[in-house]
């Protein structure tokens, strides 16, 4: 395959990556909105669960992370000016700004956190609702 042709099948990747990013984003923002609006509520022990898998997400992502470092050096592909220009851009694109691999890489893990604090969110609604509810019964009780 031509360098063009590599070229453009990465471009191609990683739009898709990003279409998904963003998909992922828009879900995690969705769930967030129906907890803020009391739409949904999560009990502990499910959400334990999500959290945990959540949890174990991150931490891959963190060890992929801390493995893309070493892409962020340069390749010794000679001392010449193609070289040197095709060892930075290799370098670029493994740890550099906008659609490197870090970078997708840390915009899932934020997308990742947000959901754990979305569930977190929804965890905290269902115990506060639980609570007004036995309070509710202890009145009611003493009443009677």
């Amino acid at each position: 395959m031509s360098g063009a042709g590599m070229t453009e099948q990465v471009r191609g990747t990683a739009q898709v990556v990003e279409a998904k990013l963003q998909a992922s984003s828009a879900a995690v923002g969705t769930l967030r909105r129906d907890v803020e609006a009391g739409r949904l509520r999560l009990d502990p022990a499910a959400g334990r669960a999500i959290q945990d898998m959540l949890t174990e997400q991150v931490d891959q992502v963190q060890d992929w992370l801390n493995r893309a470092v070493g892409l962020g050096r340069r390749a010794p592909l000679g001392r010449n000016p193609v070289g040197e220009a095709m060892a930075a851009k290799f370098a670029d694109r493994g740890t550099g700004d906008g659609d490197s691999f870090t970078e997708v890489l840390q915009q899932y893990r934020r997308v990742l956190d947000d959901a754990r604090e979305a569930v977190e969110d929804a965890m905290r609604r269902y115990r506060a609702d639980d609570e007004r509810a036995e309070d509710e019964f202890r009145r009611i009780g003493q009443q009677l």
